[in-house]
């Protein structure tokens, strides 16, 4: 946390002290990759810091990330909830993306998660759609309920589309708060 208040303040008064007339000497692309860079940088300080924070509290309660099978960073992976990081999320399989389908047929996705965190799922949580192809089930999706260490499939169905293209769903995994503990989880088709 203490990094992310340095870096902020570093960005501020560098913003203060002529760093526009720094970055008005650069091309709109070199100016695009710096802002890209700086955005990476945040980011990345962000989920270490959330992620340190997680590991230190998982410790104190006699488990770690990796004896829940928690592994890695970024999308796909976990996310912490703000209910003391009570409620995680695995996703241990995906069906096909990218098969190809013909225009005007349906199609279907499957993801398995596995509950990874210290207390069971209630019946409460679900699969909420925030971007793409809306699918049949529509943008919410409920999940039984799932006790510590089982998994649970979820299955969506989707119209067939009258154009070619490649056509994209994106999902996130909510808890009984409305909190995010699973991103990017998606669908992609490409339509012949």
């Amino acid at each position: 946390m203490k990094k992310i208040l340095l870096l902020l303040t570093i960005v501020l008064t560098l913003s203060l002290i002529g760093f526009t007339q720094f970055t008005a000497q650069l091309s709109p692309a070199e100016f695009d990759a710096l802002r890209t860079e700086v955005a990476a940088t945040v980011i990345a300080e962000v989920y270490s810091s959330i992620y340190n924070q997680v590991a230190l509290q998982a410790t104190q309660a006699a488990l770690t990330p990796s004896s829940l099978g928690i592994t890695g960073y970024g999308p796909g992976i976990w996310k912490p909830t703000p209910t003391v990081y009570s409620y995680m999320a695995k996703m241990t399989h995906q069906g096909k993306n990218y098969m190809q389908v013909r225009m005007y047929e349906d199609w279907k996705m499957s993801w398995t998660f596995k509950n990874v965190g210290p207390l069971d799922w209630t019946n409460e949580f679900y699969l909420r759609y925030y971007k793409g192809v809306v699918p049949i089930e529509g943008k919410v999706i409920m999940l039984p309920a799932v006790p510590k260490g089982e998994s649970v499939t979820v299955e969506v169905h989707f119209d067939g589309r009258d154009a070619p293209g490649i056509y994209n769903a994106y999902f996130e995994l909510i808890d009984n708060d409305g909190a995010v503990i699973l991103d990017n989880i998606f669908s992609a088709v490409l339509v012949k």
